[in-house]
């Protein structure tokens, strides 16, 4: 498997699942990328904002049974795709982690 560098400044957001009542979601995510790509280490920097706004809305659109663990791979890659498709330009990111992942729901 190819070695990343990996962007995780991206820092954790928190957002709510579209359930009723909705579940509080944290999450930190990394993202990987060509290692010594500094294009796409400069791009992803650069749209930090677009990228926290981003993954607020994919979290805020998603129940908890969707983040369940045996959905995790799923998850993680339309996350990858999303970002390549509708916010990275110039760059690819290869891979995407989870550092955190919390689904909190009301009982």
């Amino acid at each position: 498997r190819e070695i990343y560098d990996w962007y995780t400044s991206l820092g954790v957001i928190q957002t709510t699942t579209c359930d009723d009542p909705p579940a509080t979601v944290r999450i930190d995510i990394a993202l990987g990328y060509k290692k010594d790509d500094k294009a796409t280490s400069t791009e992803i920097t650069q749209r930090t904002v677009e990228l926290r706004s981003f993954l607020r809305r994919y979290f805020n659109g998603k129940t908890a049974y969707d983040l369940r663990a045996s959905n995790e791979d799923a998850v993680l890659n339309e996350i990858k795709n999303g970002i390549n498709d509708k916010i990275l330009s110039s760059s690819r990111v290869r891979a995407v982690e989870f550092q955190q992942k919390d689904v909190i729901e009301q009982n």
